[in-house]
C-alpha cells in the first residue's frame, strides 16, 4: 500500500507528521507530495522541507490532506490553498483513482472545497464545524469519522488516531495496537462509522 500526504506552504506539522509517523511504523509506504510542483515547502511554523514528488504522479492507494492556517485566514495554509483552487482541483482529479481520501483538522475543508465530502458525514477542527456544514457536509463531532472512501479526523492530535485507524483498517487491530505501543500513544478515541459508508 502506498499513501501520499500532500503538503503545501503553511501546512500544520502535526497534521502531516502524526499520521506519517504512525503509518511508517506500521510498515506502510508513505510519501510527502506537493500540490503543484516538486521543491521546497515551508510549514506554518517555518519548517522547510524539500518535496520531490507531486500529488497523483504515482499510484496512491490513499491520500491524506493536512490543515493549517484556515481558522486565522493565513496567507499560506489550507484556507489560502482553497482560495487558490489548484489543490482542490488536484484532489478531485486524483480521488477516483484512490481507494480512499483522508484529512486531518481543517484539511477536511480542502476535501470539501474539492467537492469530495458533499452529502457525507465528516469531521474537522471543532472551530470549523459551521464552515464544513456550509459545504453540504453532515458534521459528526468525533475525532475520526470513517465514511468508507472518505476518512476525516478532528484537530491536530487526531491525526495520530487517523493513522492508527488506517493501520487497523489495512493491517488489523493487532498491528494497530503494536504501533500504538511503539509510538507511546494510548488508543482512546473511537471511530464513528458513517451509515452511508
Amino acid at each position: 500500500m502506498r499513501i501520499e500526504i500532500v503538503v503545501f506552504d503553511g501546512f500544520d506539522e502535526l497534521d502531516a507528521f502524526g499520521p506519517f509517523e504512525v503509518l511508517s511504523v506500521a510498515g506502510l509506504t508513505v510519501e510527502l507530495v506537493a500540490a503543484e510542483r516538486p521543491g521546497p515547502v515551508t510549514s506554518m511554523r517555518s519548517v522547510k522541507i524539500d518535496v520531490p514528488a507531486v500529488l497523483g504522479q504515482g499510484q496512491a492507494d490513499g491520500v491524506i490532506v493536512p490543515g493549517g492556517g484556515w481558522l486565522n485566514r493565513a496567507p499560506a495554509g489550507s484556507w489560502a490553498e482553497a482560495r487558490h483552487g489548484v489543490l482542490p482541483a488536484r484532489l478531485a482529479a486524483v480521488a477516483p483513482a484512490t481507494r480512499w481520501m483522508a484529512s486531518v483538522c481543517t484539511g477536511g475543508l480542502l476535501l470539501a472545497a474539492a467537492g469530495l465530502l458533499a452529502d457525507r458525514q465528516a469531521t474537522t477542527n471543532h472551530n470549523a464545524y459551521e464552515e464544513l456544514r456550509s459545504y453540504g457536509v453532515e458534521v459528526v463531532e468525533e475525532r475520526v469519522v470513517d465514511a468508507g472512501d472518505r476518512i476525516t479526523a478532528g484537530a491536530l492530535s487526531a491525526g495520530l488516531d487517523l493513522g492508527l485507524w488506517i493501520t487497523e483498517r489495512e493491517l488489523g487491530t493487532g498491528t494497530a495496537d503494536r504501533v500504538a505501543t511503539a509510538v507511546g500513544y494510548t488508543r482512546t478515541a473511537r471511530v464513528y462509522h458513517s451509515a452511508r459508508s
